[in-house]
């Protein structure tokens, strides 16, 4: 079962022998190669096999993972930077900070593209700052009555936003407006089924909740704080995350951005990855349970991308504690096409984090001295 997969689009060489050893892989730099996105024939399909085998190493965090934020999908032309399936093969994950359309919502050339960076194994995540009860997935039929209402009676636009507010809470079915009330944390249960069941119909691979009160969203209502937050993580965390799937057959993807020390250690069991937003520095923050193997590190290409700012040294970086972290991503990361070769810095990023890992497997075992 020799396996040699060349990750066309990389900069990488993963020599992948017998199944037990593909955990174990050698980076080694090449040329950078591109022409399998075009083509579709047996010698591709065994290819974009292999690859999917190897990306499904990181399933329970088995190998540390490369993570980005894509932030301009807008996969036409010969310009290829808003190409999801233009990123490196070897990418593992990303979050879609354009937006998830629905399926019905998605252009030829978008579903086209999607479907081919799928088909690479590249998770698409849905990323959201969830800063309140129902947001994104209220039907607009919920407002039709004060809508027409307001427009009836000249409401102002204070009156329209109060009332559109007191209409999305009575549809998840928080009525009693008490923020401690059981009626809410009903609510917010029937929220977090409904977030999964986008998920699954439109066929996006995880949800990245961007947690960022007070700094990151200016459109709270109060019904979601730290504790009602984590309530929605365990909710949602009985279908999709690590919790969900105790046999490790495979699960839909739960990442926490932002100010996830500000949830207890309880919370650490539903999450597959704390992501740190380490703009311009090495990471600082407390993981939930000590998972230090959740924590992808990520750099800030909205402003480092032409120089790569702290990427290479997050993806050399280890915890203190002699694990293994999650991995290393960057915000914008489409941003990175824009340099020679496209993607310069997150591949050698890319190779860094798996050469590190690699060391650390074969000095974990070894007793101290």
């Amino acid at each position: 079962m020799k396996k040699n997969i060349l990750l066309m689009g990389g900069v990488l060489i993963l020599l992948l022998s017998a199944c037990s050893d593909w955990t174990t892989p050698e980076p080694k730099q090449i040329e950078h190669i591109g022409g399998y996105a075009t083509m579709d024939n047996q010698e591709s399909e065994e290819y974009y096999e292999s690859l999917r085998a190897w990306k499904a190493t990181a399933v329970n965090n088995g190998r540390p993972i490369s993570y980005g934020y894509f932030s301009n999908w807008a996969p036409t032309g010969a310009m290829r930077k808003g190409y999801l399936s233009a990123l490196p093969d070897s990418m593992d994950m990303v979050s879609m900070w354009s937006g998830t359309p629905r399926k019905e919502e998605l252009t030829e050339a978008q579903a086209a593209d999607k479907a081919m960076a799928q088909k690479k194994g590249i998770k698409l995540l849905n990323v959201s700052l969830l800063s309140h009860l129902g947001k994104g997935m209220t039907p607009e039929s919920a407002y039709e009555e004060v809508n027409k209402k307001a427009k009836d009676e000249g409401w102002s636009d204070r009156q329209l936003q109060e009332a559109r507010r007191e209409a999305r809470w009575t549809y998840w079915g928080f009525t009693s407006g008490d923020f401690g009330g059981q009626d809410l944390y009903d609510a917010i249960s029937k929220f977090a089924k409904a977030y999964y069941d986008f998920l699954v119909e439109h066929e996006w691979d995880g949800l990245d909740i961007d947690w960022e009160p007070g700094m990151g969203f200016n459109d709270a209502d109060g019904t979601f704080n730290t504790h009602t937050m984590a309530h929605f993580i365990k909710e949602i965390g009985k279908y999709m995350g690590p919790n969900s799937d105790p046999e490790g057959k495979g699960h839909k993807i739960l990442c926490v951005d932002g100010l996830f020390s500000h949830f207890g250690d309880d919370i650490a069991p539903y999450v597959d990855y704390f992501i740190e937003q380490a703009y311009g520095r090495m990471p600082y923050m407390s993981v939930p349970g000590d998972q230090y193997q959740k924590l992808v590190v990520c750099e800030n290409f909205e402003s480092s991308f032409s120089g790569g700012g702290q990427l290479l040294r997050q993806a050399a970086w280890m915890p203190g504690n002699g694990g293994c972290k999650g991995g290393v991503g960057a915000y914008r990361l489409d941003n990175d096409y824009n340099n020679s070769p496209d993607y310069k810095w997150m591949r050698q990023a890319i190779q860094i984090n798996l050469k590190v890992f690699e060391e650390w497997q074969k000095n974990k075992d070894k007793p101290k001295e």
